[in-house]
Order: C-alpha cells, then sequence, then structure tokens
C-alpha cells in the first residue's frame, strides 16, 4: 500500500469548477493561486451513451477538453490523452503520445485483505469526503522507477494453453488453463491436455471439450478429441477446428478456433485464434459450471484480439454492491503519464444528475513544483 500524506482540510481554499457536456471547448477555469494552496480541476459529466448505444469520449489533459472524434480518427490521434466508454477507462497507445498510468492506492482500505468490496466505506464516499485525498497528491507521489506505469496492452485471448520450460526447452499442455468460446449459438469450454512436438513447432494435441447448448445452462461431460497437426497442415494450411462437431475441418468449414501453420505447412504454430465471429473468456481457475445467458455481458467476452486495459488493473469503481447493478467509484488517485506532464485523475461520478449511466465526471490537474 503506498501511504500518502495529507495536508489539513483546514488549510485548503479549492478553485473548483462545475462542467458542462462534451460540446463544451474547455469545462476548467483554473483560478489564480497566490497562497499555493490546491488548484482542483472538474470536468464533466461527459455522457458515454447506452449500453445499447455506446460511444468514447476523448479528453486531450493538458488542453482539458473533450474531443469530437471518430473511433477511426481517435486510432491515428495524438491528442487524446485518456478515453472514455461506459464502464472502459482507455490510455491512447500513438506513438507520439504513448500514455500510461499508476495507481497511488490511496483508499485501499476500501477493499478487505481477500479484495472484498467494503460496502460501507464505498457508500459513505463522496466526491467531497475524498476531496483531501486528491488534493494531498503531489509531485512527490510520481514513482521514481517508470516500469510502476502501465500501458493499454493488445493481447490474444486464446495465450496461455501451453507451458515453456525455459531451462529444458520443453513444452506442456496448461492443462489447467480453460477456455471459453461463444460461437455459433453454443458455449464451449476446452482445453489443451496433452501437446506433443515436431521440432519447434506443434506436431499433434488432445483437446478437452464441453459444449452448452442453446437451452442449457451448464456444460455437458467433457470430450476428448485428438489432432494431428502435421496432417491438417498438409490438407489446409491451418488446423481448424470445430467444437459442434469436436472435429478438425476444412479451412473453407465453419470453425471456432484455428491454429495457424508454419511457413512450410510442415507442422502447426504455437498460436491460437478464434474464428471472426466468436468470443472468448479465460477460465484459467475452472469456475465456471456454465454461462447464464440472462448476465452474458457481465462475463466481458472478448474478441481475438482484446485490450488490457491500465484502469482494469485497479479498478475505479465496485458495482452492484446492493443489488441494484449501480457502480460506486473507491476515488481512487491516478496518475497519467504523457510524453510531455504528469496529471493526478480521480473519477468522481458515473451519473448525471438525472442519475443516468455512462456520465463521467473527474478531476484532472498536472504536478508540478
Amino acid at each position: 500500500m503506498k501511504y500518502l500524506h495529507f495536508l489539513p482540510l483546514a488549510s485548503l481554499t479549492l478553485a473548483l469548477t462545475a462542467c458542462g457536456s462534451s460540446s463544451d471547448s474547455n469545462d476548467n477555469t483554473e483560478q489564480d493561486k497566490e497562497d499555493n494552496t490546491p488548484v482542483v480541476s472538474a470536468y464533466g459529466p461527459y455522457s458515454t451513451g447506452t449500453s445499447s448505444d455506446s460511444n468514447f469520449v476523448y479528453f486531450d489533459l493538458d488542453a482539458g477538453t473533450a474531443l469530437e472524434l471518430t473511433e477511426e480518427e481517435a486510432i491515428v490521434n495524438a491528442d487524446w490523452d485518456i478515453a472514455f466508454k461506459r464502464t472502459g477507462v482507455y490510455l491512447n497507445t500513438h506513438a507520439d503520445n504513448t500514455t500510461v498510468a499508476y495507481f497511488t492506492a490511496n483508499n485501499a482500505d476500501f477493499y478487505d485483505e481477500q479484495g472484498t468490496a467494503v460496502t460501507e466505506k464505498f457508500l459513505a464516499a463522496t466526491a467531497e469526503t475524498e476531496l483531501e485525498d486528491y488534493t494531498s497528491v503531489t509531485l512527490a507521489d510520481v514513482p521514481a522507477d517508470d516500469s510502476a506505469f502501465v500501458a493499454d496492452q493488445s493481447l490474444n485471448i486464446l495465450d496461455g494453453f501451453y507451458n515453456y520450460d525455459m531451462t529444458t526447452h520443453i513444452v506442456t499442455a496448461a492443462d489447467d488453463h480453460y477456455f471459453v468460446v461463444n460461437s455459433d449459438d453454443t458455449f464451449s469450454k476446452f482445453r489443451f491436455t496433452e501437446i506433443t512436438t515436431e521440432g519447434r513447432y506443434l506436431g499433434s494435441f488432445k483437446l478437452g471439450i464441453a459444449n452448452q447448448g442453446i437451452s442449457a445452462t451448464e456444460f455437458d461431460t467433457e470430450t476428448e478429441l485428438s489432432i494431428d497437426a502435421i496432417a491438417a497442415c498438409a490438407a489446409w494450411s491451418g488446423v481448424y477446428i470445430d467444437f459442434d462437431l469436436k472435429a478438425a475441418v476444412a479451412s473453407t468449414d465453419a470453425y471456432d478456433i484455428y491454429l495457424p501453420c508454419n511457413d512450410d505447412n510442415s507442422a502447426a504454430s504455437f498460436e491460437m485464434h478464434l474464428a471472426s465471429d466468436a468470443t472468448a473468456i479465460q477460465d484459467f481457475s475452472n469456475e465456471h459450471t456454465g454461462i447464464d445467458t440472462s448476465v452474458l455481458r457481465y462475463y466481458y467476452f472478448q474478441s481475438d484480439i482484446y485490450n488490457v486495459r491500465a484502469f482494469d488493473q485497479a479498478s475505479w469503481y465496485a458495482y452492484n454492491l446492493e443489488g441494484n447493478h449501480k457502480l460506486w467509484s473507491q476515488y481512487g488517485v491516478y496518475l497519467v503519464k504523457t510524453p510531455t506532464a504528469t496529471y493526478k485523475l480521480q473519477i468522481t461520478s458515473y451519473y448525471n444528475e438525472a442519475g443516468e449511466s455512462g456520465n463521467y465526471s473527474f478531476r484532472a490537474d498536472a504536478l508540478t513544483e
């Protein structure tokens, strides 16, 4: 836990400013300070739409403004630093503005030793009660080691199906790493149970597969599927697997996952991908006996390549504390570092005055001497 030094609340004179919609060119007005008391810049609420019709809000911390960008424009835009979309917080990964974040771990007591949210802490906290946590963060709290900051990353949801021993160079199946694939109205839970190498490539393997049909609530009994990757690569230049058939199929058939072959199509590469219309989750703890379709969106199924967001590793909120599907902020203070400055940021609300979700309000200020 990182301990922060708090200033007495009575000594603070704050410049707080209210904010309008995301169409405002600049929602923050700073007051010149003659007594060196902290400046607090408040923004929002910015609407990220509804769960069925969501949108990004891209924010330039230096300018203190939201930018009107399409998703396509944002990919190549280096001006924005942080973005919001429903519960997700995103950092820019543009080569000219790679933005990283660090969680100060203030309000660590909002969670117990088991990592469970302490309900009364979340329910009692407000933007006002947690203001001092924000103002107390200074340049002295910036980690000296840059590796403490984390960037958003793009990863493959089906990574982790094998183990590699760096000493013996032996590859084995990660048979305790399960994956659940949502494809063609069927959920399929599978794992690799055996791997045989062919040189530095994958010669053959065995899968354990259990399906859950449309009307079912649990996975059926796991069955074993043996795959000759060498033969598949010779025939189809890839290993294509259909979970409904529990068989290897041709590249022109309907399939759920595939493993590309090496350059000369003699064996399979050690990588695995989803079909374009499929999604998946990792179940490395083997906790899912079935998928409850009534709350499907809360499983967070991902496409083949998905983002691991820095803010997900230290979530800013707790969910469903009173059984009403609401979010409560931990009022955690994050340090967001761009190539030109380091900012502190605290999310203060996910709701507008009408109680509508997806509406972000936050505080953000550059840390200076």
